[in-house]
């Protein structure tokens, strides 16, 4: 997990004058299972929480700009450490502020262009194009996409394995867009039996198969029997 991410769990937690203990039970009241041991670990770095934990602390600490908070805010804010009632009176504030022209923006600032970002999260050993690997919700960073990524992307996978080379190689980072059909001969994320694959759908009239695009892998048979379920297709990069 990235220290500063971290740090900053921590310091917004001590703000709010809130224990660890406290924080895993508004989760669980929540409906989002935490145990009071997870939010140490968050907070030394140890892994990271879940979406639906990270989107459950976002709510707690009343977060609407994630970007800045976790990637470039600032804690020391004067908002930071209010309630609702609070950050309200800060907002009339800077309304009367604006309206006497004192503190305006100036005209060099105005023509400064805002820098889009869009943030999702990359999963470390989340998926093998090898032997396969278990999907591990803990197991991601929430990152800035890059900007040749499609906007229907939903998550990162950093490939584990060569098996699909030459379309994807080992450490590479691929982008998913969430769904749960595939059509065949398009590359997506699997769980199958336990493990998860990124694959070729491979449709023929001898069967369904997760194909791998290196010829050294046999391809592996998909039955009535098997555990399957499709996590994605793979819309970044795409060979």
């Amino acid at each position: 997990m990235d220290n500063k991410i971290a740090a900053v769990l921590q310091k917004l937690r001590i703000s709010h004058g809130y224990r660890q203990q406290e924080i895993s039970k508004m989760l669980c009241d929540m409906g989002i299972k935490t145990a009071n041991t997870q939010v140490s670990r968050w907070e030394n770095g140890y892994n990271n929480p879940s979406i639906e934990q990270f989107i459950g602390l976002c709510k707690i600490y009343s977060i609407g700009d994630v970007y800045s908070v976790f990637l470039g805010g600032d804690l020391s804010a004067p908002s930071c450490g209010l309630d609702s009632r609070g950050k309200e009176k800060l907002r009339d504030y800077e309304e009367l502020l604006l309206a006497s022209g004192l503190y305006s923006p100036s005209l060099e600032q105005d023509n400064v262009i805002p820098i889009s970002s869009r943030l999702a999260p990359l999963y470390d050993i989340g998926a093998s194009a090898g032997t396969g690997q278990f999907l591990d919700s803990d197991s991601y960073e929430m990152v800035q996409v890059p900007d040749e990524v499609p906007e229907s992307a939903t998550f990162g996978l950093r490939v584990c394995g060569d098996s699909m080379e030459p379309a994807l190689y080992d450490g590479e980072e691929i982008w998913v867009r969430m769904q749960s059909h595939i059509e065949d001969g398009e590359i997506g994320v699997f769980w199958l039996d336990g493990d998860a694959y990124v694959k070729e759908y491979h449709v023929r009239g001898n069967g369904v198969f997760l194909r791998s695009r290196n010829l050294a892998y046999e391809p592996i048979p998909l039955s009535s029997y098997s555990d399957v379920k499709i996590y994605g297709k793979v819309v970044y990069p795409q060979r």
